[in-house]
């Protein structure tokens, strides 16, 4: 009988040149199975074959998948290096934590602000974020609302619950004194990106930027976005979160599913307090891989047999 592999399903732009592009994720878990003595592979990621694969005896992850099977885990950066998904139906909007329980009295305190202080001092003290950054300090008003645009993709566009066209003119219209600081995608200025600078341009009190996401976080009131990186980074500045599309970080943010929701949801998340470092907590440090932790091999054992998918026979001889 031959032993099952794992397979590591990849776009064909991270297996060109020997796997040069791949992300150390996946270098690191290759290399660690076989060095226990599993067989692994790299297989470009064909939707169709994933749609159709039926019984396997390989383990298979999928990387920006969205698909279920019994022996098939989705894979896929979480927002923030070096936290990855691990999923058994998808990633972002389509994961499963977007119907998983969260309860932050039952998340260790000391715990969660340890991880919140470690990650504050990685990402904010050093000013890093998922995109290269500016680096030069730029300030912002007190008080603004931070508008995040993610430009136009499949994923995105699934997850919204109304056009960024649509988002933009309902903050404009319920921001009241409050300035408005707008930045484009760093790598997608596609859909209503171009209307919503034109708009914005002649808007008083309204400022495009392309600054560092931790400058125009330091100062913000509020973030908004569809479901951005963004509002996890703003969660770690203890800013507030208003999303306008399906997201898996609902549990700790207000969600809008219409325009005419953004006001009210302006005037109830700036009075609120937020479990932001439980929730961080809770979303990276106990349902996603670490791909920098010394147990990363482990922890995907621990994560596989956690969705029924037994590993003893990764390792057993033919």
């Amino acid at each position: 009988m031959t032993k099952p592999r794992v397979v590591f399903h990849l776009p064909g732009h991270m297996l060109d040149n020997d796997g040069a592009a791949m992300p150390g994720l996946f270098r690191k878990l290759s290399s660690g199975l076989r060095h226990r003595g599993a067989e692994t592979e790299l297989r470009w990621r064909d939707a169709e074959a994933l749609i159709r694969m039926t019984e396997t005896p390989d383990v298979h992850l999928v990387h920006n998948g969205g698909f279920t099977h019994p022996r098939l885990l989705n894979t896929g950066l979480a927002y923030v290096f070096p936290y990855w998904y691990c999923d058994p139906i998808g990633i972002f909007g389509d994961s499963s934590l977007v119907g998983a329980r969260f309860d932050p009295t039952e998340i260790d305190p000391a715990k969660a602000a340890d991880f919140h202080a470690r990650l504050h001092r990685r990402l904010v003290i050093g000013r890093q974020s998922r995109y290269d950054q500016p680096q030069d300090r730029r300030h912002f008003a007190a008080g603004h609302i931070a508008l995040f645009l993610q430009g136009a993709s499949d994923p995105v566009d699934r997850a919204r619950y109304m056009t960024e066209a649509e988002m933009f003119a309902a903050v404009l219209a319920a921001r009241g004194p409050r300035p408005v600081a707008v930045k484009p995608h760093p790598r997608n200025t596609t859909g209503d990106t171009t209307a919503i600078m034109a708009l914005a341009a002649r808007t008083p009190g309204v400022t495009i930027t392309d600054a560092n996401v931790h400058d125009i976080l330091a100062s913000a009131a509020v973030t908004v976005t569809t479901t951005s990186a963004t509002a996890l980074e703003s969660m770690l500045h203890g800013v507030p979160v208003i999303l306008c599309g399906q997201s898996d970080l609902h549990h700790c943010a207000a969600t809008t599913r219409n325009p005419g929701d953004i006001a009210e949801a302006l005037r109830e998340v700036v009075a609120r307090p937020y479990p932001f470092a439980a929730f961080l907590y809770w979303f990276l440090g106990q349902n996603m891989l670490n791909a920098g932790s010394e147990t990363l091999v482990d922890d995907l054992l621990v994560r596989l047999r956690h969705h029924a998918i037994e590993t003893d026979e990764l390792f057993s001889g033919d």
